[in-house]
Formats: structure tokens, C-alpha cells, sequence
């Protein structure tokens, strides 16, 4: 059972790597990149899966992006070397009983550390965290356009998708409530269709994602 020892440091490699991950998807989201995009980046960079030739070129064209993407390939080697390299000391010796016992040990750690890293309460209170150590390094002292959007506390940018619950399902905007709780629509996504600068005769209907800015705690009230 000595062998049970090498898998501690995989389970920490894992831990550290998600932490990594999450750190990288902050960044490149405060970069004004969509979360969901930039967490997918950040995965796909520090697994060495790739990108599709569109998303490439979005990280190109940002100098802190490619730093953070950089950065994610390097530790994403190094962090897949040191579990391959566990691994074979843990199940390489000992037979097969250990092997199983180890897979089952490994196997219940990693389900624990993906519940913990998709909790909500536990991600947006580490986002804000992260964010927050973030902005004072000087790499992030250039402000996008989605920073200075943020500058007011508890506004900024955000998508959300029209469910049946909405207050404003089927309204228009005019109608809506929208600008009576200080948020403005930016855009109205519709199956494949996009609404850029929407009108106040544009209607609110279900299933659409809308991008608004204005107060984020107000946002989250009425939809």
C-alpha cells in the first residue's frame, strides 16, 4: 500500500491546474472576452487542445491574451508530465489490487474538486477574489472597453437568456422594465439571428440572449 503515496501529488497537480485554469479564465474574461469563450480558451490552452482558426485570431489581436495563453501552454506540459509521471510510480508497482484501490482514490478526488470548481457560490467568490489581485498588476493596467464599463460598483456587462420566469417576456422595450432599473439592451440574440441597437418596438421573447449593461444586482431582480 506504500505506493499510495505518488498519488497525492497528482491529486495536487489536478487541484493546482484547475486553480490555474480559473485564474486564466478571469483574466482573459477581463480582457472583454465572454466568460463561457474565455473559460473554454483556457481549458483548450492548457490541455493543448487547440483553437479553431476564428478563435486564434481573437487572441492574437490582444497582447495580454497571448500572454495568458503562453503561459497556460507551459504549465499545461509541465503539470501533464508530473501526473503521467505519478501515475506510472503508483500503478506501476504492486499488482493489480493496488491499481484498482488507487483508481478508486483518484477517481473520488476528482469528482470532489469538479463539484467544488463548478459550486457557484464558491466560483463567483473566487472570480471576485481573483479579479481583485488581479487588477492591481500592471499587465491589466491598460483598460478595455469592458473595464471602464465596470467602473461604477455593481455595474457592467452581461448576457443572460430569456426564460419563461422573465417579468419582460413578450414585452417590448419600451414596455419593458429595463430602463426604469438603470439597464440599457445592447443586443438581442435570436436563434441565428442578431438584433444590434435594438429598438424600443423590439420585443422581449422567450429563449433570446440579451446583452445589457447597467446595474448587475437590478439585472439579476428582474430576469
Amino acid at each position: 500500500m506504500e505506493n499510495i503515496i505518488y498519488i497525492i501529488p497528482v491529486i495536487v497537480v489536478i487541484v493546482i491546474s484547475a486553480v490555474v485554469v480559473k485564474i486564466a479564465t478571469v483574466a482573459l474574461k477581463m480582457t472583454g472576452m465572454e466568460e463561457k469563450k474565455a473559460r473554454f480558451q483556457a481549458l483548450s490552452a492548457f490541455t493543448g487542445t487547440g483553437f479553431t482558426t476564428r478563435d486564434s485570431e481573437i487572441i492574437m489581436e490582444d497582447q495580454i491574451r497571448r500572454r495568458v495563453i503562453m503561459v497556460l501552454m507551459i504549465l499545461g506540459n509541465a503539470g501533464l508530465v508530473s501526473v503521467i509521471t505519478a501515475l506510472i510510480f503508483s500503478f506501476g508497482k504492486g499488482g493489480i489490487t493496488p491499481a484498482i484501490y488507487n483508481s478508486g482514490i483518484l477517481l473520488f478526488a476528482v469528482i470532489v474538486i469538479y463539484k467544488l470548481a463548478t459550486h457557484k457560490r464558491l466560483t463567483l467568490y473566487l472570480t471576485k477574489k481573483i479579479e481583485a489581485r488581479l487588477e492591481n498588476r500592471p499587465l491589466f493596467q491598460k483598460r478595455h472597453i469592458e473595464e471602464i464599463m465596470r467602473v461604477a460598483k455593481n455595474y457592467g456587462i452581461a448576457e443572460v437568456e430569456i426564460t419563461r420566469k422573465c417579468k419582460n417576456l413578450g414585452k417590448t422595450l419600451a414596455d419593458a422594465t429595463f430602463r426604469t432599473n438603470d439597464i440599457l439592451v445592447l443586443a438581442i440574440e435570436r436563434k441565428n439571428e442578431v438584433i444590434p441597437t435594438p429598438k424600443a418596438v423590439d420585443s422581449i421573447q422567450l429563449g433570446d440572449s440579451i446583452i445589457c449593461y447597467g446595474n448587475l444586482e437590478n439585472l439579476e431582480k428582474i430576469i
